[in-house]
């Protein structure tokens, strides 16, 4: 683990950051049981009457757009508008960003109301919001495929359209901001079978932005450690033959070991 990993990891476990997450039921469980492992903690006000206030009390929010209502939508916005008058920072999982009209409408809105530390999303999310995405869409899960070379180029027009850092997730994870980008590499196949792990993954980055992470190291870190803690969810699951219900348990006791314990020499 680079000394870059470490400094970040100390000062999230000095910090323990609490993640206000406007998240999506699917999810939910996962995304607050993650941010406790990881060594954060999470806080799910989903009521737009109390949005602003909770955010204030927070050292970081994650906006993920699934399972969209418009009573949501508002509270992503009052959230969003409160953190930018605050400086926290704010994560953005554009959820299925494709699927629908009213989805990209109302992420249209958002994005253009509030101010994006980070954007991350699989390549077909990232297409939708770069309005060059003309096939039918897969849903919440990516029907895109693209080359390393076609999916840095998408990532570097992303972060040029929304001027913020960005993770666009797919086999390889590729982070860009401003004239700078990166491949990550390695993980396990398995992560695209559990419904959850951008969701999950995104939230790890907001941790590390509410732990004062440049957005772009926030990224680079949360990527490359969940694709470390795939690998060895991925090891221990096949110990004892398990199957994806247990690789799936097995990523909560990773991302312990690689956030909340990896300072302390674990």
């Amino acid at each position: 683990m680079s000394c870059l990993f470490d400094n970040i990891l100390a000062q999230m476990n000095r910090i323990r950051p609490r993640v206000h997450c406007l998240t999506n039921p699917v999810t939910m469980q996962d995304v607050a049981n993650i941010l406790l492992a990881a060594g954060g903690s999470a806080i799910m006000a989903q009521e737009p009457a109390e949005a602003a206030e909770i955010t204030a009390i927070c050292q970081a929010v994650l906006l993920n757009t699934g399972v969209p209502d418009a009573e949501k939508m508002r509270a992503c916005v009052i959230s969003g508008e409160r953190a930018n008058e605050l400086g926290i920072p704010v994560v953005l999982d554009p959820v299925g960003a494709g699927a629908s009209a009213f989805r990209l409408r109302e992420l249209e809105k958002l994005t253009h109301s509030v101010r994006m530390a980070l954007i991350r999303c699989n390549q077909e999310e990232a297409k939708a919001l770069l309005h060059i995405w003309n096939g039918a869409s897969g849903g919440v899960e990516s029907g895109v495929t693209e080359s390393v070379e076609e999916q840095t180029d998408l990532a570097r027009k992303l972060t040029e359209a929304y001027q913020c850092a960005v993770l666009v997730s797919g086999p390889r994870d590729v982070v860009a901001e401003g004239g700078r980008a990166e491949v990550l590499t390695g993980g396990d196949a398995r992560l695209s079978r559990i419904t959850g792990g951008g969701c999950m993954l995104s939230a790890l980055c907001a941790l590390l932005c509410g732990a004062e992470a440049d957005p772009w190291e926030a990224a680079r870190t949360a990527g490359a450690l969940w694709r470390s803690c795939a690998e060895w969810a991925d090891r221990e699951s096949r110990k004892t033959s398990g199957g994806i219900g247990t690789f799936h348990m097995r990523l909560f006791d990773a991302v312990e070991r690689y956030f909340y314990r990896s300072t302390e020499g674990k």
